[in-house]
């Protein structure tokens, strides 16, 4: 329960983190849960908007301005190349089944 709870709380943080970074969203409504599609499509969509290279992959410094990814970094970093990919990110804060 706890994991879930980080997980969500990596997710929001990397929404706002988005924003604070002088991202614009897409919309102004709140990011959805993360078990639907829609969900789903909001954390590709901020992942996109914190990408400021727009390569695919979140840096060690990209993630730094989102406090709760770059907390998580290393453990999120399932191939350990340095990067962080959106699938990487997916699979980390998936909820538990």
């Amino acid at each position: 329960m706890q994991a879930k709870r980080t997980a969500l709380q990596a997710l929001a943080a990397l929404a706002v983190g988005a924003a604070a970074c002088g991202v614009q969203a897409q919309t102004s409504q709140p990011m959805p849960a993360t078990g639907d599609a829609k969900g789903t499509d909001a954390i590709a969509a901020a992942f996109k908007r914190a990408d400021a290279n727009q390569d695919g992959k979140l840096s060690r410094e990209e993630a730094a301005r989102i406090p709760a990814v770059a907390d998580k970094f290393d453990q999120y970093d399932k191939d350990k190349d340095g990067l962080l990919s959106m699938e990487e990110l997916s699979a980390s804060v998936a909820p538990a089944k």
